[in-house]
């Protein structure tokens, strides 16, 4: 069992199903969309989301937790804003190994050191005493001039972006991922390894990751909580995949959002059976527990329906070598399969 997941206390998990099921059925009955529960009452264990008091605005992207993650090249220089912040004035930025310096009362800026890695900052509140973790991973670089990176295939990718639209841009480098920083939290209920391609191979291995996709996948992950589904994470079946290994399981998506680091295909596990669990309460796991996931996905999606947290779902039922999950990405305009 993954250590991250936890089970929700037996009596509520099981009466918020029911209803929820009854709900589904219900609804189903009558030809209309499912609709959602409230939530139930909170548990002594409840979900913590681990929202800070102040959010921190990088790449133009606001986050509110106290574990953060970005993604930079060698030598890249970051603005680190401070939003919600009572005294901005007040705050401190730890950045060993790197350069900093504050550039207005809420605003910090922060130099890439030049060496590939994984570097921790502290973004501290000094009139309250609350912290913010940033974990900075300090791409390596690569010209795709070779299919492989430091032993590790990674293949070919399309020289010329989908349509000229530059999200579909060659990646400039690649997350080095080794033992010693796979279990580093991206997020508050996520970590690096959870995001891995899972093609053979020794360490290192490499990804790519988007700062909105963790965003994303913590707000859905609340959202499933907020109906008593004692999740501590998501399961994360496939994330980042390499051309290589996107084209060695048959898929003949050129331009897949795996490829870039920002599609993530999920399912709630709270009992560790690599399965997707019963969400509807019917004693089965089909499509319609994917269904109801999905309507949780589109919540989270009218709750936040602009750029960057904008893009993809589709749903995917059962096969004989894996239960049902949905897909989930960031692409920036929203589609439905």
């Amino acid at each position: 069992m993954d250590p991250m997941t936890h089970v929700f206390p037996g009596k509520i998990l099981v009466l918020s199903l029911f209803v929820l099921g009854l709900m589904i059925a219900g609804a189903t009955a009558g030809g209309d969309t499912p609709s959602l529960p409230e939530a139930p009452a909170a548990s002594p264990d409840a979900f913590e989301s681990d929202k800070a008091g102040f959010s921190v605005k990088v790449k133009d992207v606001v986050n509110p937790y106290r574990v953060q993650s970005f993604f930079v090249m060698p030598g890249e220089t970051l603005d680190l804003e401070t939003v919600g912040m009572t005294r901005p004035e007040a705050s401190r930025l730890d950045a060993p190994r790197s350069l900093a310096a504050r550039v207005t009362e809420t605003t910090w800026r922060w130099t890439a050191p030049g060496r590939p890695g994984h570097y921790r900052l502290t973004l501290t509140d000094t009139g309250t005493g609350e912290a913010v973790t940033l974990n900075a991973f300090v791409l390596t670089p690569f010209d795709h001039q070779d299919a492989w990176l430091n032993g590790y295939r990674i293949g070919a990718y399309q020289q010329e972006p989908l349509k000229g639209n530059p999200i579909y841009n060659r990646p400039q480098g690649f997350v080095e991922v080794t033992p010693a920083n796979r279990d580093v939290r991206v997020s508050p209920h996520f970590t690096l390894g959870q995001f891995l391609c899972k093609q053979d191979g020794g360490y290192p291995k490499y990804l790519i990751l988007r700062e909105p996709l963790v965003l994303k996948l913590e707000m859905i992950l609340e959202e499933v909580n907020k109906l008593g589904v004692g999740a501590r994470t998501l399961h994360v079946m496939s994330a980042f995949r390499t051309p290589h290994y996107n084209r060695s399981i048959g898929n003949r998506t050129i331009y897949s959002r795996h490829l870039y680091g920002d599609a993530a295909d999920i399912f709630v596990d709270t009992d560790g059976d690599g399965q997707m669990d019963d969400l509807n309460g019917d004693g089965q796991v089909t499509t319609d527990d994917a269904q109801v996931l999905a309507r949780i996905v589109d919540r989270h999606a009218a709750q936040a329906p602009h750029h960057p947290f904008t893009g993809g779902m589709g749903i995917y039922g059962p096969k004989p070598h894996r239960g049902p999950f949905v897909h989930v990405d960031v692409r920036g305009q929203r589609v439905r399969w």
